[in-house]
C-alpha cells in the first residue's frame, strides 16, 4: 500500500507539473513562431495592366513595369522580403530580366534590393543627394541609428537632380525632385501609359511619414513638395504611396490639406515659444489621427525640423518666429 501511494502521489505532480509548463511551453512558442511568420507573409500584389505590377509589402511598397529591355522596378522595398519580391516578379513576367532599379529615396525600407541587384549588374537610378546618403555613414540622430554605407555594388549609378524623362526601353519614365520632403533625396516617378504615379516618401496612405530631418526632411518643404506633387496627376491617376494603399487625386488633395492644416497650428505654438511637450499637448493633428494613428512622432520630427529653419529668410512660410 505504502509503494502504491508513493507511485499515484508521483503521477498527480508529474501532471501538476506538465499543468504549470503548459503555458510557458505556449508562450515560448508564440514568441518563436511570431518572427517566422512576419518574414514568411505573402506580399498583396495587385495588377494594374499586363504590364504594370503593384507590390504592396510590409513596410514600403515596390511597382514593377516591364519595358522592351526588362523590367523596371521604382523602390526596392526592405531586404528582409527581397526575395519573395523576386518571387512575385518573376511569377508576374517570367522570364524577364531586370533592367532599372528606381530609389525614390535612401531609406532601408526601400533600398533593400540595391545590392543584390547592382552586383548582378542591374542600373540603379536616384537623385544625387539619395545617392550621398547611400554611400556614406548616416547618424539618423532622431532614432539614434546608424547606418553604414551601401557596399559600391548598390550604389546608384545614374543620379538625377531636377524634373526629367528617362528614356527606358519603350518606356518614357517621368520623375520630378520633391525638395527637402521627407528627406533631401525624395523623387516621384510618373508612368503616362497607364497614368500610374509613385509617390515617394512625401506620401504615406494610413500612416504618418518619417519627417527624417537628419538627411534634410522638413514639413515645410513638404508642403512645398506637395505642390509640386500635386501638378502630375487627374482624375483618373493611380497614386502609389510610399506605404499603404492606392490612392486617387482627392485623396491626395486632402492630405495635402491636413498637412497645411498642421503646419499653421504648429507654426503657432513656435511663434508663441512652445516647447514639445506644449506641442503634443495641443493635439493640432486630433481629427487625422483616426486615419493616420499616433502622431506622438510624427509631431516630434515636424517640431524638430522647424528649429533648423527659424533663420531662413529664403523660407516664406516662417513668419514672425520670435
Amino acid at each position: 500500500l505504502t509503494m502504491m501511494n508513493i507511485i499515484n502521489s508521483l503521477s498527480a505532480c508529474s501532471r501538476y507539473l506538465q499543468h504549470l509548463m503548459m503555458p510557458l511551453s505556449l508562450a515560448c512558442c508564440l514568441l518563436l513562431s511570431a518572427p517566422l511568420q512576419a518574414q514568411t507573409s505573402p506580399l498583396e500584389t495587385i495588377a494594374l495592366s499586363e504590364r504594370m505590377l503593384f507590390v504592396k509589402g510590409p513596410d514600403g511598397n515596390v511597382l514593377a513595369v516591364e519595358s522592351s529591355e526588362g523590367i523596371i522596378l521604382v523602390d526596392g522595398g526592405h531586404a528582409d522580403w527581397y526575395d519573395s519580391l523576386r518571387q512575385v516578379v518573376e511569377e508576374a513576367f517570367p522570364g524577364v530580366p531586370i533592367r532599372a532599379l528606381i530609389n525614390t529615396q535612401w531609406h532601408r525600407e526601400q533600398t533593400g534590393a540595391n545590392v543584390p541587384l547592382g552586383s548582378a549588374g542591374v542600373e540603379i537610378i536616384a537623385h544625387e543627394n539619395t545617392m550621398l546618403w547611400l554611400s556614406t555613414h548616416v547618424w539618423q540622430r532622431w532614432a539614434d541609428k546608424k547606418y553604414a554605407p551601401l557596399p559600391e555594388a548598390g550604389l546608384p549609378v545614374t543620379t538625377l537632380w531636377d524634373d526629367g524623362v528617362l528614356q527606358l526601353g519603350d518606356r518614357s519614365v517621368y520623375y520630378g525632385f520633391l525638395w527637402n520632403a521627407h528627406t533631401d533625396g525624395d523623387i516621384w516617378v510618373y508612368f503616362e501609359e497607364e497614368n500610374v504615379l509613385v509617390t515617394g516618401g512625401l506620401v504615406s496612405n494610413g500612416r504618418w511619414p518619417e519627417i527624417d530631418w537628419s538627411t534634410g526632411g522638413y514639413i515645410g518643404g513638404m508642403l512645398d513638395s506637395f505642390v509640386s506633387l500635386l501638378t502630375v496627376p487627374d482624375q483618373n491617376t493611380r497614386i502609389i504611396p510610399a506605404w499603404g494603399g492606392i490612392m486617387n487625386l482627392d485623396e491626395l488633395k486632402a492630405q495635402n490639406q491636413m498637412y497645411l492644416t498642421i503646419f499653421d497650428r504648429l507654426h503657432a505654438s513656435v511663434i508663441s515659444s512652445y516647447d514639445l511637450d506644449d506641442i503634443l499637448a495641443e493635439k493640432h493633428t486630433a481629427e487625422f489621427e483616426a486615419q493616420m494613428g499616433d502622431p506622438t512622432l510624427f509631431m516630434t520630427l515636424a517640431f524638430q525640423s522647424f528649429q533648423g529653419r527659424y533663420r531662413d529668410a529664403q523660407n516664406f512660410r516662417l513668419l514672425n518666429i520670435p
